[in-house]
């Protein structure tokens, strides 16, 4: 599915993006490492970011714990 239009990236490179423990895991580090470097357009996508920040960070977090 794609997350973003302007600059077109999909969920799965999203995904790989928060699995790369060089890219730090703010919208804007996300954003540009699914496109290359490119700064957003419209901007509707950044709540879909965050939202995928938010999981990943609560899944790392529940398995840390364990």
């Amino acid at each position: 599915m794609y997350i973003c239009m302007c600059n077109p990236f999909t969920d799965k490179e999203l995904d790989s993006a928060l699995k790369n423990d060089n890219v730090r895991k703010r919208p804007s580090d996300i954003y540009k490492a699914c496109t290359g470097g490119e700064k957003p357009c419209c901007g509707t996508c950044i709540c879909e970011i965050r939202d995928r920040i938010c999981a990943h960070n609560e899944e790392t977090f529940l398995l840390a714990a364990e």
